[in-house]
């Protein structure tokens, strides 16, 4: 079978593997399509820090066809369209244990930390294989991991009907998160520095969008709340300046999520955070989302046709890679057929 493999920065590999064999508690997929990730290719240039070389199977956004599955308590057969939770858990520590397995002290990435899913077959836990609704293809469902983290970052922040609720980065995370908070019942305003971006935003009827080069963020928030600023922030850009600066966009009470990973040390205004009594929260991965992402598909919640930039072969990763590192503004979710 084949595999995508990173063997180091920049040598991306579609090489021969060895199709993985069943297990107990184990099914083997065949993955027809895995997602893009936004860390994917900061893994190919060597700017992740999480990643360690080599990374055999890239990928974490799957969604296949069971190939071979055991027996199992969850009804799942041979043949069925399902899409994996790619967060593997310990089982066994304290935060497993509370149901927060998404925060496990031991958690393996798929794609990370692990074999990822960019491969023909691949073995998953059947804990972590989700059946897709017959309504909902293939393709569409490629959507839901991206989907859950949004999901995740909007619940852990609490958002609630009518907060106003402003989400930096314009990217694939902070849209889903913006269609999180358009679900919980909140207010999404988006800002971000690539114009293109907030132009695909604008395209899917977000009315609230700022260009943070060319405005003020804290004078434009002003002017749209009415002198109330953010109630929720949901950060998923990773960038240190908003970071040091979050504390003048949010109200007094507010809650903030971060979900971006910053790639330098980040400055914090603990004094006004403080003041403004603002709670903080760590937002990882995603934790018993799935159901609900397929459930919003199925309804037709997402549009794939703006989400999705493109569907690309195997064997054209290398050259998609490099153009979404030097075009990032032309792409939203990009697609590996697989095989």
């Amino acid at each position: 079978m084949k595999s995508v493999n990173i063997l180091a920065p920049q040598d991306l590999r579609v090489e021969t593997a060895e199709r993985p064999t069943l297990t107990e508690g184990q099914a083997i997929i065949r993955i027809k399509y895995c997602g893009i990730c936004g860390g994917d290719p900061t893994a190919y240039s060597g700017k992740n820090p999480t990643c360690k070389y080599p990374i055999i199977g890239l990928g974490h956004e799957g969604a296949g066809y069971i190939e071979e599955i055991g027996e199992n308590d969850k009804g799942l057969k041979v043949g069925d369209e399902v899409v994996l939770e790619p967060y593997i858990p310990c089982g066994q520590c304290h935060q497993c244990q509370q149901g927060r397995y998404n925060n496990c002290t031991d958690i393996r990435v798929t794609g990370v930390h692990s074999v990822g899913m960019m491969r023909e077959y691949f073995s998953h836990p059947i804990a972590l294989v989700h059946k897709i609704p017959s309504e909902i293809s293939l393709e569409r469902a490629v959507l839901a991991e991206p989907f859950t983290v949004g999901l995740h970052a909007a619940t852990r922040a609490k958002v609630a009907k009518d907060d106003v609720c402003l989400i930096i980065g314009a990217g694939v995370i902070g849209t889903m998160a913006a269609y999180a908070v358009k679900h919980y019942g909140g207010k999404p305003l988006i800002v971000d520095v690539i114009g293109k971006k907030l132009d695909k935003v604008k395209e899917m009827g977000y009315e609230y969008i700022c260009n943070s080069t060319k405005t003020d963020v804290v004078s434009w928030l002003a002017e749209v709340t009415d002198g109330h600023m953010a109630d929720v922030i949901i950060e998923t850009s990773g960038s240190p300046y908003v970071i040091k600066e979050m504390h003048q966009y949010c109200a007094h009470g507010a809650r903030i999520a971060l979900v971006g990973w910053p790639h330098t040390p980040v400055e914090v205004n603990t004094i006004r955070l403080m003041q403004k009594e603002v709670d903080i929260y760590g937002s990882r991965n995603s934790c018993d989302k799935f159901a609900e992402a397929l459930k919003l598909i199925k309804e037709g919640f997402l549009p794939e046709d703006q989400l999705i930039t493109a569907f690309v072969p195997m064997d054209e990763i290398n050259e998609t890679m490099q153009k979404m590192m030097e075009q990032p503004q032309d792409y939203l979710k990009v697609v590996v057929e697989i095989g």
